[in-house]
């Protein structure tokens, strides 16, 4: 089994979405794929004292390629919270592809649903048909499976 590295969300998203688009496919049989994904979600106020609140999460993906069937594995999972003044000068967090440390909101290790699990994504002509979830999983835990399967 050969393995593919790629780093970001971005390899990941632009791997997802040309499979998606051209539905053509791109996964070679029986390589595997590992990418480091990382989002983040925030909102903030413009109040005179503004302030912003949010997390990030971070994982570990690996994706093995079985003929028509991904194979995602989700592990490594950490998240960052932050709810403070909006600092000024810039946002109060940043991705770790911009390396900017703020003590405010540090990657812990996460409890999240989806950690150590692994679903699978069924294709038909380079396009999702089915994606098959671990049973016994939280309908949050299976959320989180859904909206990585959908970029």
């Amino acid at each position: 089994c050969c393995l593919h590295m790629m780093k970001g969300s971005t390899g990941l998203i632009v791997v997802l979405c040309l499979s998606t688009i051209s539905s053509i496919s791109i996964w070679e049989e029986g390589k595997e794929y590992h990418f480091l994904e990382e989002s983040a979600v925030h909102v903030g106020t413009n109040d005179l004292d503004s302030s912003a609140s949010g997390m990030r999460m971070m994982s570990d993906v690996r994706i093995q390629v079985a003929g028509n069937k991904l194979v995602v594995s989700i592990d490594n999972m950490q998240e960052a919270h932050y709810s403070h003044s909006f600092p000024q000068g810039g946002w109060p967090y940043m991705l770790m592809q911009e390396k900017v440390k703020n003590p405010k909101s540090k990657y812990i290790p996460s409890v999240g649903y989806e950690n150590g699990n692994t679903f699978s994504i069924m294709l038909e002509d380079g396009l999702v048909s089915n994606i098959e979830l671990p049973e016994g999983l939280s309908v949050n835990g299976k959320n989180m499976m859904r909206a990585l399967a959908s970029i």
